[in-house]
């Protein structure tokens, strides 16, 4: 991997520096241990982080802007932040981390001569893409994805290993006798531009109209979005999420592990549903709800970082 030096660095943040602009890093690392050569960030504002710091072996450090005035140690190169884990996400993915895909349909691969797929789209082995598809400009199917007919995939979309879209949704009407009648399902999907589809995720096809994946929605692991449903742009769904049929989820809210939420429930935007909530109710902007039945618990709760690898 090439070096990368940490003024480079800072001017791509537009951010402000103290110690070596020369100093390099040729790799990303968590701050603790760290590693000399790599690039690494910390996320606590306060004496935490100066001790951090101060102890990590990696030699590019992206902190908190409010660390500015704290002694820190002149043999690394602090890059000053107001945001330090969103910053290190940018700066990995422009300069450190590699795409793992080329433009193509793998040899083991199925698609139907109906198919609409882009010349800059990848398609992976032992996938099977349907006819009436449609894929988008420098989208990624990755291994064992099927995608069923009346799909239309926007730009830039990942979807992982095992993933189902378009299958039939679960919906019967009893007879007389018991005996249950299924309730057609003639509608699709669609997934717009930037959304990532984690493993072994299902979505249903609609049943009359569609199911609608808005433009840079994350969908994790082993999430199952029911028939109709609409995830509004950003959200975040975590996995072992439920979504029933006809939810609506507004922009930007975040759905936590292994939360379910009932069919045809209205969830408003800048949303948290906690982990394991069970939403029984209609949830307005702003609000964070917990519990079984999810309950309110607060409003106007800023979402801010999701967690993860990191100190």
């Amino acid at each position: 991997m090439d070096r990368v030096v940490a003024g480079e660095i800072a001017d791509f943040l537009k951010a402000r520096i103290s110690g070596s602009v020369r100093r390099g890093a040729v790799e990303i690392a968590n701050i603790l241990p760290g590693k000399p050569g790599a690039l690494s960030f910390c996320k606590y504002e306060d004496k935490t982080a100066i001790g951090i710091i101060w102890r990590s072996a990696s030699s590019v450090i992206i902190c908190s802007k409010k660390l500015i005035a704290d002694p820190l140690p002149a043999t690394k190169t602090l890059i000053y932040v107001s945001k330090p884990r969103l910053a290190f996400s940018k700066v990995a993915n422009k300069f450190f981390v590699q795409k793992n895909f080329i433009s193509g349909v793998h040899m083991t691969a199925t698609v139907c001569s109906l198919a609409k797929v882009a010349k800059t789209a990848s398609i992976g082995p032992h996938c099977v893409i349907s006819g009436n598809v449609e894929i988008g400009e420098s989208s990624v199917i990755y291994g064992n994805v099927s995608i069923y007919g009346n799909v239309k995939i926007g730009a830039n979309v990942i979807i992982n290993s095992g993933a189902v879209i378009g299958a039939e949704g679960f919906g019967y009407e009893p007879d007389e006798d018991g005996t249950l009648v299924q309730f057609p399902n003639i509608g699709g999907v669609i997934i717009e531009d930037s959304v990532e589809i984690g493993a072994n995720v299902c979505i249903d096809r609609g049943a009359l109209g569609d199911t609608i994946i808005r433009k840079g929605a994350k969908i994790d692991n082993l999430v199952h979005v029911a028939h109709n449903v609409v995830i509004g742009k950003n959200c975040r769904i975590i996995c072992l999420v439920g979504i029933g049929g006809s939810v609506e989820i507004g922009d930007s809210s975040f759905v936590g592990i292994s939360a379910s939420i009932k069919n045809q429930k209205k969830i408003g935007k800048n949303v948290v549903v906690g982990m394991g909530a069970v939403v029984t109710k209609d949830v307005p902007d702003n609000t964070i709800v917990i519990g079984n039945p999810a309950r309110h618990f607060a409003t106007e709760f800023p979402i801010g970082n999701s967690g993860g690898n990191e100190k």
